[in-house]
């Protein structure tokens, strides 16, 4: 099925909805890992994490795990043997579920919409499943990279279905000189929801000061 068909009414819930993402993935919450991987064929987390480990092999990196949601990312970053994972997320409940999960050093709250806070710079940021439709957009991705150590790496999925209706790419175009700090490495196509048949982007960035 091509992702210009009906897609599934959970996730065109999210993909149709600019409101309130909170009350939305509040709702969501308990019933999201089963519906997400389960029946929708979800393997992002999977892809992301497997790039991640090929960049990043040190498993005492200090890693931000951005959108957590359930933990999806973070459970599959410990099983990975990675010891210093930390988790954000917009949705109170999603954070219950992800520290529940036990994977995570810490968890805030936080709106990716504004710049991540931290104590501590991260090695490197993970983003899945949350880049899409509407916010947080490509102007945001700059509140992941400013985390980051200088030389360190985000990986941040984009929706593929969205990457070609708003046109991701023209979002995309000249990111490098509109944000000196940080840099477009590569943008990588991934398997995404394949029971969807949704595919998605991977981008993989840098801060660079």
């Amino acid at each position: 099925m091509s992702d210009s068909e009906k897609i599934d009414a959970r996730l065109s819930r999210v993909y149709d909805n600019p409101g309130d993402k909170q009350a939305l993935f509040d709702d969501w919450a308990l019933t999201y890992d089963h519906d997400l991987v389960n029946e929708m064929g979800y393997v992002a987390d999977t892809e992301t994490c497997r790039r991640l480990e090929a960049l990043i092999p040190e498993r005492q990196a200090r890693i931000l795990d951005a959108g957590c949601g359930t933990g999806l990312v973070g459970r599959r970053l410990q099983q990975a043997g990675y010891t210093d994972i930390h988790g954000s997320d917009y949705s109170e409940k999603m954070l219950a579920e992800a520290r529940a999960c036990g994977a995570y050093r810490s968890l805030q709250q936080h709106d990716l919409t504004q710049p991540v806070e931290t104590d501590q710079l991260y090695d490197a940021a993970i983003v899945v499943g949350v880049f899409a439709f509407s916010v947080p957009s490509a102007e945001h991705l700059v509140n992941i990279t400013c985390s980051l150590k200088p030389g360190g790496v985000a990986l941040v999925t984009v929706n593929g279905k969205a990457w070609r209706e708003v046109d991701w790419p023209a979002k995309l175009e000249g990111f490098d000189e509109k944000y000196p700090q940080a840099r477009l490495l590569d943008v990588q196509t991934i398997d995404y929801l394949t029971a969807e048949g949704i595919d998605g982007r991977l981008l993989i960035l840098q801060r660079v000061e």
